[in-house]
């Protein structure tokens, strides 16, 4: 896997993560609804695994990279 984050995007990411992780694990009862705290909590850890691995899937197939090459 070629990185294909920039360190300011696995930051914002990360922030992302940690906040909806954290979010979807702690909210009390402001949601109802089980299946929302899930997708939250699986999207914060996407974040999550995106930061550490500087990697995005979804870049991938989109052919985006917004890491900075060195020639």
């Amino acid at each position: 896997m070629k990185k294909n984050l920039h360190p300011l995007d696995r930051a914002i990411r990360g922030v992302v993560g940690i906040v909806l992780t954290g979010f979807a694990l702690f909210n009390g009862d402001y949601l109802d609804e089980p299946v929302l705290e899930v997708l939250i909590g699986v999207f914060g850890v996407l974040n999550l695994i995106s930061l550490l691995s500087g990697w995005c899937p979804v870049y991938h197939f989109a052919g985006i990279s917004t890491c900075k090459n060195k020639h």
